[in-house]
């Protein structure tokens, strides 16, 4: 069997048994029961919500291009987008498949592919920092308006825990929340020197790297001017996750979702999962209850998000065959 075929499979045993874990523990009987209420309307309103983030993350990801003077052709980075997403709910791996699809598309606009694969990597790092900042505001809001304990003791089972207390629960994945923001700011970066004339791959891809990496801090200004694009999208992703908790029967606040989509979004993205599906079920199953929402209901809303995610990605397969078989190309002067 071909290595990637390999991978394809042990991705996709991992993701179904991730989910198998997270019905399991909820239980089939009351997992149904929520899903026998599902309202139609509201999950086309998530679509069509979901959709508008996918156009302004296409906006963001071309204003992050011209920021590093690459060629942009807004046309041909929509149906790349669109083409990633596809990609995205196809195969395995989360968002990898259809971020290297970025990248290619981008280089084929005349532009080089390692800072094409920058703005790809800027473009999703952005969302991520940002969506880790909102979670954070609004579950510290929260907290203080409610108490940690009334927010984390619905997870907690009958009779407690006598060595967590609900308070700690809250504060630990608040502090998890603020070390994830400060990211930008630690001291990651390191300088590897070569050790001979012809260094090794290993020292050429990290100095590579290290490259890129300068070439984004040079540019940080402009790209924290451009975060407004970010906020508006992790917005529209929460609202999207939020009308998905109404469309399973749900009742909840939009600050509440706001404030538990970190983990359940970034779990949606690690390449354990199959598109998105697995590990966000069972981050939804833990971040839920932090809120203070049922932990059956995380679980729903979790899946019915991965459906807008599969539907999005089907209605955009055409994009292929718009740009060709070889993807979008530059225009010539």
């Amino acid at each position: 069997m071909p290595t990637g075929a390999l991978r394809a499979g042990v991705r996709l045993v991992v993701a179904l048994a991730l989910m198998a874990v997270a019905v399991w523990l909820v239980g089939p009987d009351r997992l149904v029961r929520q899903w026998a209420r599902a309202d139609q309307s509201w999950f086309l309103a998530a679509v069509a919500t979901a959709a508008l983030a996918q156009l302004v993350s296409v906006w963001r990801w071309g204003t992050i291009a011209r920021i590093f003077g690459l060629r942009v052709r807004l046309r041909a980075l929509a149906l790349a987008y669109a083409q990633g997403m596809t990609l995205n709910v196809i195969l395995p791996g989360a968002t990898l498949g259809g971020d290297a699809l970025r990248s290619v598309r981008l280089q084929a606009l005349g532009n080089p592919l390692g800072v094409s694969a920058l703005t790809v990597l800027l473009d999703r790092l952005s969302g991520l920092w940002v969506l880790c900042v909102l979670s954070l505001l609004t579950g510290l809001a929260l907290t203080l308006q409610l108490g940690a304990g009334a927010l984390g003791g619905s997870m907690l089972p009958a009779g407690g825990l006598p060595w967590i207390k609900p308070a700690q629960i809250v504060w630990v994945y608040l502090a998890g929340l603020a070390v994830a923001c400060a990211m930008p700011w630690l001291p990651l970066r390191g300088d590897v020197a070569p050790t001979s004339r012809t260094p090794s791959w290993p020292a050429r891809l990290w100095r590579r790297l290290g490259e890129l990496h300068e070439l984004a801090l040079a540019q940080r200004r402009p790209l924290g001017r451009s975060l407004w694009s970010s906020v508006l999208v992790q917005v529209l992703c929460a609202v999207t996750l939020w009308l998905c908790v109404l469309a399973a029967g749900g009742r909840a606040d939009y600050w509440q979702v706001q404030a538990i989509a970190a983990p359940v979004f970034v779990a949606g993205s690690l390449p354990l999962s199959y598109g998105g599906f697995g590990a966000r079920e069972l981050a939804a199953l833990a971040a839920f209850p932090l809120v203070g929402l049922p932990a059956d209901l995380g679980l729903a809303a979790s899946v019915l998000y991965g459906v807008v995610a599969v539907v999005l990605g089907l209605a955009a397969a055409p994009a292929f065959a718009l740009a060709g078989p070889g993807g979008p190309v530059a225009r010539r002067p």
